[in-house]
Parts: C-alpha cells; sequence; structure tokens
C-alpha cells in the first residue's frame, strides 16, 4: 500500500494530460482546454473519472488536467495569471475573488454560458457569493460550513461526552492529559498548511458568539475588533495550549510542512478531534484505520450568545479564464462535473456538498447522501443552526494576514513575546495589511 501510495503522489506532481468530451446536446469543434484544482488523493481520482466520463461523451474536446496539493496552488496561479497563461477551467477559494477580480473583470463573466451552465439549477444565494459587480466570476462547486468532528474511540477512551459549550471543551482538555497521557488532545486545530485557518476560525467564532461581530469591518478596511477584544482573541488561543485542548506550534513544526491529515497522531487517535471545514472531511478520514470511528459533534456555544457564530461559505468555485479561447467548450465541461448524472456520481462528495440541489438529491437516490455519511451529518449539522447575522469577510483568508497570524502565535509559543505585545503588535500590522489589501 506504501508503494502504490508513492507511486500515486508522484504522478500527483505531474500534470496529468487527459482527452476529455462535454455531454449534452451542445456540439463542440475540435479544441483543446486544460483545468486545474487542488486537493487531497482522493479528490484527484474522483476528478479524473469524471474527466473521463466527459471525454467519453464528447471525444472532439481535450483537457489537459493540472493538479497538486493546497501548499504553492495560489502561488503558481498567481502566476499564471499574471502572465496570462491560466489554465481555461480553474479551481478558486471563494476569498481569491477580491485579489483576482476586484472589478469584475479577473475572470470571464459566466452568465454569458447561462443555458450551458444551467445556472437556473443553483440556489440565488449561491451564485449571489461569486458575483462581481453584475459579473458572475465563478461557479460554486460546494457549500461549506466549519463543523467539528471526533475520534470516537479516542473520547470513549477519555470518558469524556462532545463538548457542547465553549466551558466543557476547556475541561476535557486535563482529562484528556490525566487518562490518556500529555500526547492526548481533544482537538488537532493547527495552523500551517492546509490547515491555516482552523484556530483563526474557532476564535472567530467564538468572539462573533461574544460579541455579534465580525473579525473584519470592511468599510473601515481594518480590524473590526477592539484592542481589547484582539487581546482576548489570542487570551482565548493561548487558554486553548495551557488548558491541553490543542498542541501549541512547536508541536506542529516538529511534523515539518506536512499536513495534519498525514501525520501519525491524527491516524492513530492521538488528536482527537478538528474543526475544518465539512468540505474537507473526507481528506482528514481517509488516512484514518478501517476501524476508526469518526462522528460529527456539537457546534460549540456560549450561554446568552449574540450569534451563531456559525461561518459558512462557497468551499471553492470554478472559473473560466478570461483569456480562454474556448469558453464555451469550458462551460461545457464546468456543467458536466456539477450537473451531468455522470459527472456528479464520479464527484460524489469529493468536493464537499454539491451547490447544486438537483445534484444533491442525485446523490441521495443512489444512496451516496445517506444517514450514516460523515459529509451529510456535518451538513445536517450546520443547517439546523440559527443563521448567522455576522457574515464572515473574504479578507478574513488573506494571504498576508493569515501569515501574520501565524508568526504571531508562533511568537507567543516560542516564548517571543506575552499575549498583550503579540496581540497589540497584530492589530497593528494587520491594519496595515487591510488598508491595501481593501480598496
Amino acid at each position: 500500500m506504501a508503494k502504490t501510495r508513492n507511486k500515486l503522489s508522484h504522478l500527483l506532481l505531474l500534470c496529468a494530460a487527459l482527452p476529455v468530451g462535454a455531454a449534452f446536446s451542445h456540439s463542440a469543434d475540435a479544441a483543446e482546454i486544460r483545468i486545474s484544482w487542488w486537493g487531497g488523493n482522493q479528490r484527484h481520482e474522483a476528478t479524473l473519472a469524471a474527466i473521463n466520463a466527459f471525454q467519453k461523451a464528447n471525444p472532439t474536446i481535450t483537457v489537459k488536467a493540472e493538479y497538486a496539493g493546497w501548499d504553492g496552488y495560489l502561488s503558481r496561479l498567481s502566476t499564471q495569471m499574471a502572465g496570462g497563461q491560466e489554465p481555461d477551467v480553474i479551481r478558486i477559494d471563494w476569498n481569491w475573488l477580491p485579489q483576482f477580480s476586484r472589478n469584475g473583470d479577473g475572470f470571464y463573466d459566466l452568465n454569458k454560458q447561462k443555458d450551458i451552465l444551467g445556472l437556473g439549477d443553483f440556489p440565488p444565494s449561491a451564485l449571489k457569493t461569486a458575483d462581481v459587480k453584475g459579473k458572475l466570476q465563478g461557479l460554486p462547486i460546494s457549500m461549506t460550513s466549519r463543523s467539528m468532528i471526533y475520534n470516537k474511540t479516542t473520547w470513549d477512551k477519555a470518558g469524556v461526552a462532545y463538548p457542547q459549550t465553549w466551558d466543557e471543551l476547556f475541561a476535557a482538555g486535563p482529562v484528556f492529559k490525566q487518562k490518556l497521557g500529555d500526547n492526548y488532545y481533544p482537538l488537532g486545530v493547527a495552523q500551517g498548511s492546509s490547515d491555516v485557518l482552523d484556530i483563526l476560525t474557532l476564535g472567530r467564532s467564538y468572539m462573533a458568539q461574544k460579541y455579534g461581530i465580525d473579525m473584519i469591518d470592511e468599510k473601515k478596511q481594518s480590524i473590526a475588533y477592539s484592542r481589547d477584544q484582539v487581546r482576548e482573541l489570542f487570551g482565548f488561543y493561548k487558554k486553548l495550549v495551557d488548558s491541553h485542548v490543542i498542541p501549541d506550534q512547536r508541536y506542529f513544526s516538529s511534523f515539518g510542512r506536512t499536513n495534519v491529515y498525514e501525520i501519525r497522531p491524527w491516524i492513530n487517535g492521538e488528536l482527537a478531534g478538528m474543526y475544518l471545514w465539512d468540505s474537507a472531511i473526507y481528506t482528514y478520514s481517509s488516512n484514518m484505520p478501517k476501524d476508526a470511528v469518526l462522528e460529527t459533534g456539537p457546534f460549540l456555544t456560549m450561554p446568552n450568545a449574540k450569534d451563531s457564530g456559525l461561518i459558512s461559505k462557497p468551499s471553492s468555485l470554478f472559473a473560466i479564464s478570461k483569456n480562454s479561447k474556448h469558453p464555451k467548450e469550458a462551460a461545457m465541461l464546468m456543467s458536466f462535473m456539477l450537473s451531468n448524472p455522470e459527472g456528479v456520481k464520479a464527484l460524489g462528495l469529493q468536493n464537499g456538498m454539491p451547490a447544486n440541489p438537483k445534484a444533491q438529491k442525485l446523490l441521495e437516490d443512489i444512496g451516496v447522501i445517506n444517514p450514516g455519511n460523515l459529509l451529510a451529518n456535518a451538513y445536517r449539522a450546520a443547517a439546523e443552526q440559527p443563521a448567522t447575522k455576522v457574515p464572515v469577510s473574504p479578507f478574513m483568508e488573506n494571504q498576508e494576514l493569515v501569515q501574520l497570524w501565524t508568526s504571531s502565535l508562533q511568537k507567543l509559543d516560542y516564548g517571543n513575546g506575552e499575549v498583550n505585545k503579540v496581540a497589540d503588535d497584530f492589530l497593528n500590522s494587520a491594519n496595515r495589511i487591510l488598508k491595501r489589501a481593501i480598496r
């Protein structure tokens, strides 16, 4: 199995070229298009299967697939777009729209291909997330929310019920340490690689519940929290570490740049939970032993919360390059993957819960979405939460801001600053970053 994984990993570093075609009755001349995406091995395999099905339906279109892990994807795409060399179909993150298409002219306007894409099948609320000044700059692949998942075996050994409140979460840490040992933690949230937002979004949910505000005020181009509230946010993180709820940054740094879902403590259950985008559930579960049992847990709350603190957004979008010579064929490929039964079956839930309700219904009918499905349960748990009145800003995922947050936590964990000083420095630098980013 290790040899197989190594071979696959090696292949994933390469750009695989597959001939592909488009389904539907729309005629297409011979054309070659490229598509790029990121993800883990299972997502790669599912997407390649969808492309292969697309090929059989329309052999006149050739598609070259370019895929890799999360690390380096944005940097590579930025370079490609700067030179006008980006693929025809591009998987993008929702928060990249302000970076690449501030005025709605960074990507091809998908409204021009509305019939081929079947835009009427998608909820208007989903399409609105990618509308920039009246131009549709991407099509949501799936909608995603932050969810709690737990390793049932480890929690059973600790004899602790899944926490429903923040206080119960903090109380679980010492129990894990006492009953299971220093290496066991209730949560494995990290701050690096593909897990960069775990701690930040956890803290943001806590602050939204307590104060009813988002982290970023886009109108003022600054952090919305007061200086004392930013200090509280960093104190929240410090309490998580000191209470043995999560490991600190030194712990994760010892594994290098490896993703949390790839490290032994996650696989063997020492890190017994995760706060993640539900669209990433299969990435985290795929490396687990066959007898491992993962379950969704209650969304953490506090008494008299001002807001649910739930963070929801498109997990990612498919966009078409504004430089594409074949936007019609690119739209056909996108539609096949997100709406055509063969494409939907091939992708399954590897991208999360489909944004297209008809695709959801198809997966329910064939049993992919069922009561025992972890992603379906996480999606349902999020849907049962009160609607948030505090929508999250896409600038929370600004790369400079995330890097600043990461380096600030490292200062704390390596003893290079106390909470208030690190928080104050973060606030000052973050405001400068947002002033540049939000124009």
